[in-house]
């Protein structure tokens, strides 16, 4: 099968895509009030573990990815991505599937996503500046827009971050990256092989691919 690719990974929208396997831990998240100055807040500290001297060249990937998974972590509710991914066909699976499918899905997302972000942080971190719009509060939901702008390109993308309460803390649970929203295109994708085949079989594809790519070599 193949993973959509969403333009521009080189967001929160990348981290979201590349950190959704780390759990999020009730008590542990920001603090703050506003869901804008929580993607701000985590995008800054981002880019300051990206920059660092001390981080760069390929050899230090690992480190990299592990200091910015520490920084974001907390602003990700990967079970309510992975539900309204699944959408109608979450409701008649077992709590042992729907943690399978978390598990699962979470990890094709970390393996296809890992390698990309951080090529694209290399090369264009540099280049770009991030804008915060506005946000739009509606009882425990919320939503933030954002753009950030490439001189090289002179052109702006946006990036709308959509968030919900969990134990009085934003969280973030879809993104939305120049219109395309990252459930949503895998969702559609999940939905036609269920229709053509099984729940059954899309497991079968999602594990299929985690091996082949486990198999594959990593790029330096």
């Amino acid at each position: 099968m193949k993973l959509p690719r969403l333009p521009f990974l080189l967001t929160l929208g990348g981290l979201a895509l590349f950190f959704l396997p780390i759990l999020f831990l009730p008590g542990q998240g920001l603090t703050t009030d506003s869901p804008l100055e929580a993607v701000r807040s985590t995008t800054n500290q981002v880019v300051l573990v990206l920059r660092a001297p001390e981080n760069q060249g390929p050899h230090l990937r690992e480190k990299r990815i592990k200091q910015v998974s520490e920084i974001v972590r907390p602003l990700f509710d990967r079970r309510e991505v992975a539900r309204r991914t699944l959408g109608v066909y979450w409701r008649d699976r077992t709590e042992e599937q729907r943690e399978e499918f978390i598990e699962i899905f979470t990890e094709l997302v970390e393996k296809s996503y890992g390698e990309t972000f951080d090529k694209q942080a290399e090369k264009y971190l540099d280049q770009v500046e991030f804008l915060y719009d506005q946000e739009t509060i509606d009882g425990k939901f919320a939503e933030v827009s954002t753009r950030i702008f490439v001189p090289s390109q002179n052109k702006h993308f946006s990036i709308n971050y959509r968030l919900h309460q969990v134990d009085g803390q934003w969280l973030i649970y879809d993104v939305v990256v120049e219109n395309i929203s990252m459930v949503r295109n895998f969702r559609t994708q999940f939905y036609r092989i269920i229709g053509k085949s099984s729940y059954e079989e899309l497991v079968r594809k999602l594990q299929a691919k985690l091996i082949q790519m486990s198999a594959a070599p990593s790029a330096s």
